[in-house]
């Protein structure tokens, strides 16, 4: 056991000293001060654009709507928060956790976030921050509100925790989160649970085939940031690219020009995820379902028939891309499964985006946003309100 927050070494302590706090009334000032100070010092780290995207979303221009949102939609109503939430994050995605945390303390509860014990260059910047200005002093309530800790799933603190909160958030694989509902919960505890999810994009090449050089080079720039900000590993990052329509032309010229992006941001190549990719490839070569391979030195890309769940399974991430063709976006419906989380589109209109969430069957798709914006956070992920799951209703009559 680790303890980031508070900076003290015995964790029984700081649970107890945690536990006697009072939760604070949805989006308190001094919560909302927090999250400001964090936002100032987020925006200003260029060289980490997912961290900067985190301060954008904190902004306070932002804040101030999804609280106007929150009373409009509780009018008339006692909602308060609903006392611990404890929070375990996942090893891929470095700053989820920040987000989950910062809806919950804004709900008003006390927070414990578990984080990923893996070594993270951006974690370590982001802990850094975030402790430096719990123990600035200015927000005292905010501090003693929180319990930052790391630890290995051998030992018995899950079981701890699970106990003593009164809703438990698993941002992890399906593996982690089967075993994670092992450890019970307090009777009165609820559960948010984000599993391994499977996104795409889907673009109209007629539309394509339309577009200038810098409306093009604008599109890949938007499609570089979904796909590479997190090394494609991020749930909402798009692994398989469905084109609509048959210019072939525009197909192969989209990725010419992401070809040349990738070059451009100097993308760093680990190698061993380059192993893995080749690896991956070359097994998906034996798939029925494989039509044809081409690799690259940024990226490979492997056109499909069809797209199975053993396919989806086999995905690694580092520029792997799955192409599927159809003739209409509709049409698209017939491959989706309940894993599939989200669209990002470019070329179409609402109309036939709607018509498009009317023909699927399934329980798959709960985000469908521009090429550019997949791995942008708001309230709702995965179909659940943060807000409405993080606060609780006290009914008078």
């Amino acid at each position: 056991m680790k303890l980031f927050w508070p900076k003290i070494t015995d964790f029984e302590e700081a649970l107890e000293q945690l536990s006697a706090q009072r939760p604070n009334n949805p989006f308190d000032d001094e919560v909302v001060a927090f999250t400001q100070a964090l936002s100032k010092r987020f925006l200003r780290m260029r060289e980490l654009p997912e961290v900067v995207a985190l301060g954008y979303w904190l902004r306070k221009a932002n804040l101030k709507g999804m609280q106007e949102n929150f009373e409009q939609s509780n009018a008339n109503k006692i909602v308060r928060a609903r006392g611990t939430t404890f929070h375990i994050a996942p090893s891929n995605v470095d700053t989820i956790f920040v987000y989950s945390w910062m809806l919950s303390l804004l709900a008003g509860n006390r927070n414990i976030i578990r984080i990923s014990s893996k070594d993270q260059n951006g974690l370590n910047v982001l802990m850094q921050i975030i402790v430096e200005e719990l123990a600035s002093g200015k927000f005292e309530n905010v501090a003693k509100q929180t319990i930052i800790c790391t630890y290995g799933y051998e030992e018995n603190v899950t079981t701890v925790l699970s106990a003593a909160c009164h809703t438990r958030v698993i941002w992890g694989g399906d593996i982690t989160i089967r075993a994670i509902r092992e450890i019970p919960l307090a009777p009165l505890a609820n559960e948010l649970a984000f599993p391994d999810r499977f996104s795409l994009a889907v673009v109209n090449s007629e539309v394509v085939s339309s577009l200038d050089e810098v409306q093009l080079d604008n599109l890949v720039e938007q499609f570089y940031n979904d796909v590479f900000w997190f090394d494609q590993m991020a749930c909402s990052s798009p692994r398989l690219v469905a084109w609509c329509g048959e210019n072939q032309q525009a197909v192969e010229s989209f990725w010419t020009a992401f070809a040349q992006k990738v070059q451009q941001k100097q993308y760093e190549l680990i190698a061993a995820t380059q192993v893995l990719k080749y690896t991956t490839s070359l097994l998906l070569t034996t798939d029925k379902e494989v039509d044809k391979l081409e690799t690259g030195t940024y990226f490979t890309r492997i056109e499909l028939t069809g797209v199975p769940v053993e396919i989806r399974e086999r995905h690694c991430g580092g520029g792997l891309f799955y192409e599927y063709h159809v003739d209409k976006l509709v049409a698209l419906a017939d491959v989706l499964i309940d894993k599939d989380q989200t669209i990002a589109y470019f070329g179409f209109n609402r109309e036939e985006l709607q018509a498009l969430v009317k023909a699927i069957e399934t329980r798959g798709i709960d985000r469908i946003v521009p090429i550019g914006n997949a791995l942008d956070f708001n309230g709702v992920w995965d179909g659940q309100s943060f807000l409405t799951s993080f606060t609780r209703e006290v009914v008078i009559i």
